[in-house]
């Protein structure tokens, strides 16, 4: 793919309207200026979360400024936001429906352009003849990034009767995080900002200054106001520096930590013991397990001194408390879901739950459903996802059944297996990107073997793409109607541009595909604002037109009164009686849920993969930045490369020392199952000696997802272990002498 400068891409805007007759620069001369309107999008940069509001000044059909929303609940645009205007011109976007003329393997897959009643034929016929020959769970269906498209894809998937329906979420992302929040407490909780009751909060493995929606301004202002902070993070942060206690745990270890603690607010009875007795499952095996974490055994284990550890646990008592959970990162090694379902355990222990200063459990309009983003259970069709003839036919079933009983999302990541299999013969792919599975190149063979594969995205994407046989233009951001933002009770719908090109938006192409291969009357016609007019009526007051004509002002829905101790009047469960959505009707210190399937009850410590002398530093794979997120953030915006422009690893002082390394230098990162990876070093104590972090999505030789160990999982969701993995690191050598060279990505 071209690489372009700001230069190259201002120029290119200017340059527009010479794309579209409608809008050239004859035209222009020749016609009065178009008329100038006010529009509003959804910032799709962090896969569709936070969903930050963008009010834009458009001429005709162009955008010639972007400002934030103010009425909007999330108005605070940062560079990736502010970017995606130039994304939107970028002379890189596919716009065209595209197949390949050339075999499979071939280096230049021939693209060359079709039309969209060629592309939907091609497409159609292949989806109806696998389901016919093979089954419909033969066809796989797969939302990436963004999460805007999922509800409509899902309604796809539903109605052409596949339960072979993935995510990226499903295949690495929050949903591990999500497992434990639900095996705890019964339904997802990460946490909440403190308020004014709020005595102690405790920062879980996450970054929260790099973290949008104004969490790093109200932890500063708790801080000020006398709230104490305690940071659970391997490594150094901002969010570890505000801390009035850092705890530094080795990678992985975090279970034990959480029994540490634990054990420490048993022994010197400082729990909620009336809250506990009534409240909580499992509490005396927990007990029992925990007493075998001493202070100086839990050091030993995770590297945190006992005395800070005691300090931890007494502070944490002083509550009412609350927490913010790391959205992914406790998820990504080989016991994962435990690590974090230990620490979501310390609220529980001091009852810090559904109260003032405390973890609050929020109600949202009935019927949305933040985890796969299908608005609500009558567009996603909740019912047949999870009934037991539709689950029994999922291809997850035996490799996973705690995920497979817990998730209507399909784990895609043994796709290669089910490729080899027979078991997945089409793949149909709405922002699919190959390098979000460690050894990329072996789910690409995968796809090199399917009978036919689609992919729709804004670009055409080599590493991704070369193994499709069509792929299709999506409009973007501001070029869409649907979904709409929704913060709780409050709905922001959209007023868009007509999109470039030939460009549709994801949901049009689901919902049209689906009038192609089923009923027009599941599909709205196949009309997107139809799907959205659908789900809003849903709620009392729910109406698209009405919503749009209230622009800029947000709208409302229906929602329950806020209030504390929900669980006591059966507000938390689905059949209103008093508890929470546990199998046993409690907080779960013990999963019913977990050992049912052969799971430890309990959230066990389970060390992590051994170093060796050959790779004796361990990889944090995929440390996040608040100016890029994933891959699409590069050449896509290239005002993000000028703040980044490669891949750059932080390496403790002492480590870079041992080795040679200085700031700048370039790296290579082995591990036992590939490499190098060529990095830029940055000398930092962010990180502890013994680790280092890189960001992934950086692709060729930059690209870290290669030196990840496919096999090495987390048994109860799956999901690889991206924070775990032994490497080692040199500086690059030329010849008999070391230089700086780097070639730009």
């Amino acid at each position: 793919m071209q690489k372009l400068s700001r230069r190259q891409i201002l120029k290119a805007i200017s340059a527009l309207p010479a794309v579209s007759p409608a809008t050239s620069v004859l035209a222009q001369a020749s016609n009065p200026q178009p008329q100038e309107w006010t529009g509003f999008a959804i910032c799709d940069s962090c896969n569709h979360v936070p969903s930050c509001g963008i009010q834009f000044q458009a001429q005709g059909n162009n955008i010639i400024s972007i400002q934030n929303w103010k009425e909007n609940p999330r108005h605070w645009l940062c560079s990736k936001g502010m970017s995606t205007l130039q994304r939107l011109y970028n002379p890189n976007r596919l716009l065209y429906p595209m197949k390949r003329t050339a075999p499979k393997g071939a280096a230049d897959p021939g693209w060359v352009r079709i039309t969209w009643d060629e592309a939907y034929k091609t497409i159609a016929a292949n989806m109806l003849a696998a389901k016919k020959k093979y089954g419909p769970e033969s066809v796989m269906f797969y939302a990436g990034d963004p999460k805007e498209p999922r509800p409509s894809i899902y309604r796809l998937a539903r109605y052409f009767d596949s339960p072979t329906w993935a995510t990226e979420s499903s295949a690495a992302c929050r949903s591990g995080c999500m497992m434990a929040e639900q095996l705890n407490f019964g339904q997802p909780n990460n946490g909440a900002t403190p308020t004014k009751d709020t005595k102690v909060y405790m920062i879980m493995a996450t970054n929260v200054w790099a973290q949008p929606l104004g969490w790093w301004e109200a932890i500063k202002a708790a801080k000020a106001r006398g709230c104490k902070i305690i940071t659970v993070d391997t490594r150094r942060t901002k969010a570890a520096e505000i801390a009035d206690i850092h705890l530094a745990p080795a990678i992985g270890t975090d279970a034990a930590l959480a029994a540490g603690i634990a054990r420490v607010l048993i022994k010197e009875n400082l729990i909620n013991k009336p809250f506990i007795d009534q409240w909580t499952h499992g509490f005396e095996e927990y007990a029992k397990y925990v007493d075998q974490f001493t202070p100086e055994k839990t050091q030993e284990i995770t590297g945190v001194p006992a005395d800070k550890i005691v300090a931890a646990a007494r502070l944490w008592a002083q509550g009412p408390g609350s927490f913010t959970l790391t959205t992914q990162s406790l998820s990504h090694n080989s016991n994962g879901v435990n690590n974090t379902r230990g620490l979501l355990l310390l609220p529980i222990l001091m009852g810090y739950i559904d109260i003032p200063g405390g973890v609050p459990f929020g109600q949202p309009p009935k019927g949305l459903s933040m985890a796969a983003f299908g608005l609500h259970p009558a567009m996603a069709d909740k019912k047949w996802w999870n009934s037991p003839e539709v689950k029994a036919r999922r291809l997850d079933k035996d490799e996973l059944p705690l995920w497979h009983d817990l998730q209507d999302q399909t784990s895609p990541n043994n796709l290669p297996e089910w490729v080899r299999d027979g078991k997945v013969k089409v793949f149909c792919g709405w922002g699919f990107n190959v390098n979000i599975w460690p050894q990329p190149d072996v789910y690409n063979d995968a796809l090199s073997k399917l009978d036919f594969a689609f992919a729709t995205d804004y670009f055409h994407r080599k590493d991704s793409h070369r193994n499709m046989d069509i792929i299709l233009p999506a409009a973007m951001n501001y070029e869409r109607h649907a979904p709409f933002g929704w913060y709780g009770p409050n709905i922001a719908v959209r007023k868009p541009i007509k999109p470039l090109g030939e460009a549709k938006e994801d949901w049009r192409i689901a919902l049209e595909l689906g009038c192609i291969v089923d009923k027009p009357e599941h599909f709205f016609d196949g009309d997107p604002e139809k799907a959205l007019d659908f789900i809003l009526h849903q709620y009392e007051g729910g109406d698209l037109v009405k919503f749009r004509n209230a622009l800029p002002q947000i709208s409302r829905i229906p929602a329950p009164k806020p209030g504390f101790k929900k669980y006591e009047d059966g507000r938390l469960r689905p059949d209103g009686k008093p508890g929470f959505n546990t199998l046993s009707g409690k907080l779960d210190f013990f999963s019913d849920r977990a050992a049912k399937f052969g799971y430890p009850g309990l959230p066990v410590y389970k060390p992590m993969t051994e170093l060796s002398k050959d790779f004796d530093l361990r990889l944090m794979n995929g440390s996040r930045k608040p100016y890029i997120t994933h891959s699409k953030t590069r050449t896509d915006q290239p005002y993000l490369m000028e703040i980044e422009d490669c891949l750059h690893v932080n390496i403790n002082p002492k480590d870079a020392e041992a080795r040679g390394i200085k700031e700048g230098d370039t790296i290579l990162i082995t591990s036992p199952y590939g490499g190098p990876v060529e990095a830029k070093a940055v000398v930092s104590l962010i990180v502890p000696v013994g680790t280092i972090d890189a960001q992934y999505g950086w692709l060729d030789n930059q690209n870290t997802q290669k030196l990840m160990n496919r096999g090495n999982r987390d048994p109860l969701s799956g999901y690889p272990s991206y924070f775990e993995n032994p490497v080692r690191i040199e500086k690059k050598a030329y010849g008999d002498r070391h230089e700086q060279i780097w070639n730009h990505c």
